[in-house]
């Protein structure tokens, strides 16, 4: 009898234990496959490090200090087990069949040099179902240089092999970190998806797509990141990519100034 594919998951955390506890269920009713549950806790207002003790597939580890999710992420990376990981955010789930689906497409899939895996999101965040489409297979580089492509970091299953020689998360980006992966592992790897709603991202508190600062600040160092990259497809593709940070930023500073509202009719009307 084959033994069940052992996937990590790596939940970064902080000052939401309700929502952590609804995303570590959801990685403990995974079908299929053994889970290696790693909690990275930003240095909460609460430990809660005797609640999780009793799990043998859980593992809770608290930083001493508040470093940000993608310093969090990176220090569950080095302790992964699983020849596979996927990266929960706390305020989101993944159902139930959605690591071993996933993990089979990485052995029936036809793409060379497969590294990530995605999937459909059901998206609550607005207050209303949204589904984020993640059909994107094969070799996306140009494409993901051009705009984000595959959605959250809660639909990829990676390769744990692939993300650790990439260095993992960017963790001087304060917002776009999974669009910064994608972008560095597609230039050499390829991706697929399975064509299933496969995890929900919930609305909660302290979203960084709300953090109009953060975004700014990290659009503007991930553009600065990749500007050889776009210099080298050629000079119309780098003026258009510097044309479009402009609206990037135009459209935080309309949701910091004006309100969520204001920001999600720009993005109507401009259809960006």
């Amino acid at each position: 009898m084959t033994e069940a594919p052992l996937v990590s998951v790596i939940i970064p955390t902080y000052n939401r234990p309700d929502f952590l506890r609804r995303a570590v269920a959801s990685a403990q009713r995974q079908k299929g496959v053994q889970t290696d549950i790693i909690i990275v806790d930003d240095n909460s207002d609460t430990d809660l490090t005797d609640e999780f003790s009793g799990a043998d597939n859980i593992r809770y580890i608290r930083n001493r200090e508040n470093l940000g999710g993608s310093h969090s992420r990176n220090r569950g990376l080095e302790l992964a087990k699983g020849r596979f990981v996927n990266f929960l955010d706390d305020d989101d789930e993944f159902l139930e069949d959605k690591l071993i689906r996933q993990v089979q497409k990485f052995s029936d899939s036809d793409v060379p040099n497969l590294a990530m895996v995605s999937c459909h999101i059901r998206d609550m965040r607005s207050g209303e179902e949204v589904i984020l489409w993640n059909r994107y297979k094969g070799d996306i580089y140009r494409e993901s240089l051009e705009r984000y492509t595959v959605k959250l970091t809660t639909s990829m299953l990676f390769r744990t092999d692939v993300v650790r020689r990439l260095g993992g998360f960017d963790s001087k980006l304060q917002s776009s970190q999974e669009y910064d992966l994608i972008i560095r592992l597609s230039k050499s790897h390829g991706v697929d998806y399975v064509d299933e709603v496969l995890a929900l991202a919930n609305a909660s508190s302290h979203q960084i797509s709300l953090n109009f600062d953060k975004k700014s600040s990290g659009a503007r160092r991930l553009f600065a990141k990749f500007d050889d990259e776009f210099r080298e497809v050629g000079f119309l593709f780098r003026l258009k990519m510097r044309l479009k940070l402009r609206l990037l930023l135009f459209r935080f500073w309309m949701g910091k100034h004006f309100g969520k509202s204001a920001y999600q009719l720009f993005l109507l009307r401009k259809g960006i």
